[in-house]
């Protein structure tokens, strides 16, 4: 491993830890519905980074940073899609129902929830247009662009999957203790109040 590459690790260490909207669905997602909820999200917030990655490496990413209209075409898309998630969070806030917590499969679905996860992340922009500012710092010349970029983004797949799962796991382990259905309401409630905040935030925010 070379000295960037050594560089490029305590970098993706703070971006990976830095709380956001990724963090936030996680969260939501394990205490609301399940711990499986909560590792399907991961898997599918991890997988974005593949995109973001490739994205980089071939340039595509280069269209997003200096072409506005793409910009807030995608910006637009994945903040509308975060508010959506709130709209959904309020909506089961309101349900009158007190479903138990399940803790051994995922309550909507592996589907549902990885897709959430991928979907959340790869809408992102500001997650693309980082890449392509902070990976080109830690390629060295001369070698071989979509390799190592997908060296970096391993990397950073590896911390996101082991902070993630740790959060999930934690947790996880005291769903027990809040499983009553006014807390579940509530979170649900806050969740979404934060989601759509998030989205308005990306949806307002200038490149």
């Amino acid at each position: 491993m070379d000295a960037l590459t050594l560089a490029f690790i305590p970098v993706a260490a703070v971006l990976t830890v830095t709380p956001g909207s990724d963090t936030m669905l996680v969260v939501n997602n394990t205490l609301t519905r399940s711990t499986a909820d909560g590792l399907c999200t991961v898997a599918g917030i991890n997988a974005g980074l593949f995109v973001h990655a490739l994205a980089s490496a071939l340039g595509l990413s280069v269209i997003l940073m200096n072409s506005a209209t793409a910009f807030e075409m995608v910006k637009m898309a994945g903040a509308i899609y975060i508010i959506y998630l709130g709209i959904q969070s309020l909506r089961n806030s309101r349900k009158h129902e007190e479903a138990e917590f399940s803790t051994k499969t995922c309550s909507k679905g592996i589907s549902a929830s990885i897709r959430e996860g991928f979907l959340t992340n790869v809408l992102n922009p500001k997650v693309a247009v980082f890449y392509l500012a902070l990976l080109p710092q830690f390629i060295s010349p001369g070698e071989s662009i979509l390799r190592q970029s997908l060296q970096l983004m391993a990397i950073h797949f590896s911390m996101g999957i082991i902070w993630f799962s740790f959060v999930t796991l934690a947790l996880g382990r005291v769903r027990h203790l809040l499983s009553g259905g006014k807390f579940k309401k509530r979170l649900e409630a806050l969740s979404g109040v934060v989601f759509i905040g998030l989205g308005l935030k990306m949806a307002l925010s200038n490149k």
